[in-house]
């Protein structure tokens, strides 16, 4: 499983940050939206605004797309 962070440099994005990269046992990855690789992933799995976290499968099929912590939690609960 491979948590993606895209980041807006806003609060929120600095939670959703922390959050994830608490999380034991998962590959994580922390992106600038703004940037040329945020740009790539946003186009290639559809997000079309950040802050937001993609939960990718082993073989790359989004698991949750979500800027909600409460959704978060729940999904890794």
């Amino acid at each position: 499983m491979l948590v993606n962070v895209l980041t807006a440099g806003d609060d929120v994005s600095e939670k959703l940050k922390t959050y994830c990269n608490g999380l034991p046992d998962v590959d994580k990855k922390v992106m600038d939206a703004a940037s040329d690789e945020g740009k790539s992933f946003m186009g290639a799995h559809g997000v079309s605004a950040a802050p937001m976290v993609v939960v990718l499968d082993e073989d790359g099929k989004d698991l949750l797309k979500t800027t909600d912590m409460n959704e978060l939690e729940k999904f890794f609960s």
